[in-house]
């Protein structure tokens, strides 16, 4: 009985049951995170390269100012403000596509843990089921499919057990 029960423990806290289903589980959801990220990146670069005709020649909205460089300018009241020079402009792709990089990779990583856990609540099922009807039919003991509270495929777990109440025991 200490056995069975070790081995329950042992399994809950594998997340890496099915390997291959789990792999390409998380590869499918991070394809479209990296999808996501291309198709976004390629619209800043775009806006970078057909700029507006509201913004400059220059194609920026910003420019980096070089402090040490000034230009003295009148206002209409007569003061004179010191004003830095405008060096670059800066471009959508330039300001953004290292937070958004930053972002998406976050989102990925997420993504992959989300994916394993989620995934582990379908393969733990199905490997269970598997597992019970390979042991059935090599003429091992009939008994019902046990899954865990929360896992998914509860419904095939009741028809499977319906199945081999009624019809194997």
């Amino acid at each position: 009985m200490a056995e069975v029960e070790d081995e329950k423990k042992h399994f809950r806290w594998r997340y890496y049951i099915d390997r291959k289903f789990q792999n390409v589980f998380i590869l499918r959801f991070s394809a479209i995170v990296l999808l996501v990220v291309a198709f976004t990146l390629g619209i800043l670069w775009m806006i970078g390269e057909n700029p507006y005709p509201l913004l400059s020649d220059e194609g920026g909205l910003l420019f980096s100012v070089d402090p040490d460089q000034t230009v003295s300018c009148q206002g209409p009241d007569g003061s004179i403000t010191e004003m830095p020079v405008p060096k670059r402009p800066y471009n959508a792709f330039d300001l953004y596509w290292k937070p958004i990089a930053f972002v998406s990779g976050v989102n990925l990583i997420l993504l992959i843990v989300f994916g394993l856990f989620y995934s582990h609540s379908m393969a733990g099922p199905i490997w269970n089921m598997r597992r019970s009807l390979q042991d059935m039919a090599e003429g091992g003991p009939i008994r019902p499919v046990r899954i865990r509270k929360g896992d998914q495929f509860q419904e095939l777990a009741d028809d499977l057990n319906l199945l081999i109440e009624k019809r194997l025991k």
